[in-house]
């Protein structure tokens, strides 16, 4: 149970600002008794607002600090401090100060940095927390063991507020709410029946993915002993293919060696049937030859000779072989650079004619240009004369035309200058005039102003002292003539 031990105050309400008041409580029971006025809801108020961080109420702009007039201050410092024992039985102490300015025609009310600490003890050292770095109206309340609402309705409950559980409903339950903490309870139940809804939702969506999962595990379940079946089913053909894979290495190897044995065979044959044919080709040569040579009766020398001549024969007709050979290579190759040059000279008469074409399509375009611009701006050319002549005589008197435009336009532009000047004259002569009406009009308006207090001025002396008639009406018809002088210069 945390205790309350003494309380200090200094510049609230009453309690003078200069010097520090210092109630201390006593258990189990503090009387407070005073006259009124001496500052006994102060002491409450005060226990309220270190307590709690709430001012009393009806105290803004400054109510709940001595008033700096009353010590002749433009500034006054308050400060609240309470030294309590938590709910371990800890000492601590809670400090908060205010700052009351007067100025000329305002008061301004600051709270400074206030702190929460806990006292040294012979096995801890004292600890401060300021009010920058942490909520002292949150840790307070925890420290006490009391809520803020009880705080504040119950056990510091201003006397203005007293009367509380006679208000409306609604402000009642709220009240209580807070007190019992109701709003807690209320949140963990909506809590409660917001996972509740969403542990049904879920619940649901899962039965809905067992089912799925259940059927899919029946499928599993097919496909395995259909699997085990297929996996018998291969194994048995696995056997059965090993035993004609093996079968069938036999009766390769078996093939390969009569595949051998077969191509020997073939190689000898058509060695066989090859000599037997050259045999007879040499032969049947053997026998032609046999009928046509004749035996000459010549000496070793004299074929020797004749072989040599023949030999020589048949080289010289070999030179003159490979020379013609030669010429037709060259020839062959000069045709050819012919031909290519006769390609090169077609291909640029093509693109000669193509230029001419286009140059000849130009200069129909360009003859028609210029007569039609001749015919829209009523230029005479001689049509016997060429084009080309033609567009020189076009364009000269182009020229020409282009000048004498450029001279018109010169002399328009010095007019309408000429003109803009005397236009600006002008419109400085209607300015200054309309400068004099206005200054005319501003010393009518002034003569009328004071036509109107002297009005006023006889209408009170006629009001006060009973003027008479005829000085008002001098004065009125004076201000008639006034107001149709200035209504005549707003006419003008």
């Amino acid at each position: 149970m945390s205790i309350i031990r003494k309380l200090l105050i200094q510049g609230i309400r009453s309690f003078d600002p200069q010097n520090q008041d210092i109630i201390e409580f006593y258990a189990p029971l503090t009387i407070i008794v005073g006259q009124n006025g001496c500052g006994k809801t102060t002491i409450i108020e005060s226990l309220k607002y270190i307590t709690t961080g709430e001012l009393p109420p009806n105290s803004k702009g400054g109510a709940f600090i001595h008033d700096p007039k009353l010590v002749g201050e433009s500034e006054v410092k308050a400060q609240v401090k309470l030294r309590f024992y938590n709910v371990s039985q800890r000492s601590m102490t809670c400090v908060r100060s205010m700052l009351l300015t007067q100025k000329k025609a305002t008061v301004t009310q600051k709270t400074l940095e206030g702190a929460l600490s806990f006292d040294s003890t012979p096995t801890e050292d004292k600890v401060s927390i300021s009010s920058r770095c942490a909520d002292l109206d949150a840790m307070l309340p925890e420290q006490l063991g009391v809520s803020k609402a009880v705080l504040e309705n119950v056990i510091f409950c201003h006397q203005e507020e007293s009367n509380w559980p006679l208000a409306e409903a609604s402000v009642l339950k709220k009240r209580f709410d807070e007190i019992f903490a109701a709003t807690r309870y209320t949140k963990a139940l909506e809590s409660i029946k917001t996972i509740r809804k969403t542990q049904a939702v879920d619940i649901r969506v899962q039965r809905t993915e067992l089912s799925h999962l259940e059927e899919k595990k029946g499928k599993a379940e097919r496909v395995r002993i259909e699997l085990q079946k297929t996996n018998v089913s291969v194994e048995s053909y696995t056997s059965r293919i090993n035993n004609a894979l093996s079968q069938e290495a036999t009766v390769t190897a078996q093939i390969e060696a009569l595949t051998e044995q077969l191509q020997e065979y073939m190689s000898l044959r058509t060695v066989v049937e090859g000599l037997q044919m050259s045999l007879e080709q040499k032969a049947a040569s053997f026998k032609e030859l046999e009928a046509n040579t004749a035996i000459l009766d010549v000496a070793t020398e004299e074929l020797q000779r004749m072989h040599s001549e023949i030999t020589q024969k048949i080289a010289s007709q070999d030179s003159d072989a490979q020379g013609r050979r030669d010429e037709c290579d060259s020839l062959k190759a000069k045709l050819a650079e012919a031909q290519n040059n006769m390609y090169g000279i077609l291909s640029e008469i093509g693109h000669l004619q193509g230029a001419q074409a286009s140059l000849e399509e130009k200069m129909l375009n360009r003859l028609a240009v210029i007569n039609e611009f001749c015919e829209k701006h009523n230029i005479t050319i001689d049509v016997s004369i060429d084009a080309e002549k033609r567009a020189i005589e076009c364009t000269t008197r182009l020229v020409g035309m282009i000048t004498g435009a450029d001279k018109e336009r010169e002399t328009i532009r010095h007019q309408a200058e000429s003109e803009e000047k005397k236009l600006q004259l002008e419109v400085d002569g209607v300015q200054q005039k309309i400068y004099s009406f206005n200054g005319t009009a501003e010393m009518s308006d002034a003569q009328h102003g004071s036509n109107t207090a002297e009005i006023a001025q006889v209408q009170a002396k006629h009001d006060s002292l009973l003027v008479d008639a005829a000085e008002i009406s001098m004065v009125e018809s004076k201000l008639e003539t006034e107001k149709q002088n200035l209504a005549g210069i707003n006419a003008d």
